[in-house]
């Protein structure tokens, strides 16, 4: 069996990606991978399979998550990580990479990208979804949530935009808290941030009009059209379950003027303006306060469910 084909069977390489295996992986990352294949191995034992140092590839290696670290008995060892991480992360953070893929084929591998995790999530129960306690909040309870960051915070470029290249929003608004094993901080990635510069951050996303999302130690900024956990959601039949939603958006016809300011900052389509009125469809409404935020008139509040 050829090297290449090798390293197809082991990270179980779709068709679409085989074509830029030699820019997704270096020669030498190849090499590792043939190395390491399905086992966890030091630093020594891979240098004495290669024969040579291997401090500068296994960092750049963990760097690019071509390989994971894992700790047994209080020491560093690697294995491989998954294609679906690695294009992850070079979708996210080698943007010249990533770019070099023909936009047809990214398109694919986008969509190849998407349906691998929403199997993964089709295979699982709620319960495990849920596990990362996913749930959308409105800007004043983000902020609250950023308040209450233990450790050190850093902003990352948002994965679920710079894969699916959807929409113009911009992309460098997801913040990570802490350097844990395998995280992309820890990866030698982001862009650390005071509280001061995060609160900001939010803020700038709101007025974007992304939709605020918070998880076990990660507040990200969403669009419907990228956003892996919004789509997902919808695709699954689990709406309001995951990504968890506590609010719902309530008008007060009243005082409503009929400007239609909240069907642009809406993303999931809860406001209509049918001639000069605007209707409003509740059960579509994730809570966000995205069309609170911005009323002129104060016509809208948020609800707790």
């Amino acid at each position: 069996m050829s090297n290449d084909a090798e390293i197809i069977k082991l990270l179980n390489i779709p068709e679409i990606v085989i074509p830029y295996l030699n820019l997704i992986y270096t020669e030498d990352q190849l090499k590792l991978i043939t190395v390491i294949r399905n086992k966890v191995l030091s630093k020594e034992e891979i240098e004495t399979i290669l024969g040579k140092s291997a401090g500068v590839l296994l960092d750049n290696a963990y760097k690019a998550a071509v390989v994971d670290k894992v700790i047994e008995e209080e020491i560093i060892k690697y294995q491989l990580s998954s294609l679906a991480n690695r294009l992850d992360k070079m979708a996210t953070f080698e943007g010249d990479k990533w770019s070099c893929i023909e936009s047809e084929d990214r398109k694919k591998i986008a969509d190849w990208l998407f349906n691998d995790y929403l199997e993964a999530k089709r295979n699982s129960s709620i319960e495990k979804i849920s596990e990362n306690g996913n749930k959308i909040l409105p800007l004043n309870e983000a902020i609250d949530y950023l308040n209450t960051a233990k450790n050190d915070i850093y902003v990352m470029p948002c994965d679920c935009k710079a894969i699916t290249e959807n929409c113009s929003f911009d992309r460098n608004v997801c913040m990570s808290m802490g350097s844990g094993l395998n995280s992309s901080s820890d990866r030698g990635h982001g862009k650390k941030l005071n509280k001061e510069e995060a609160i900001e951050l939010l803020k700038h996303a709101d007025r974007e009009g992304l939709i605020h999302s918070v998880e076990n130690g990660a507040i990200c900024n969403c669009c419907s059209c990228c956003c892996y956990p919004l789509r997902a959601s919808k695709a699954l039949g689990i709406e309001g379950k995951w990504p968890l939603v506590s609010y719902v958006a309530i008008m007060d016809k009243n005082k409503c003027v009929n400007c239609g300011i909240c069907t642009k900052r809406c993303q999931l389509d809860v406001f209509q303006k049918k001639e000069v009125v605007i209707y409003m469809d509740n059960s579509k409404c994730v809570g966000c306060g995205l069309c609170v935020n911005t009323c002129p008139k104060e016509a809208l509040h948020l609800e707790k469910l």
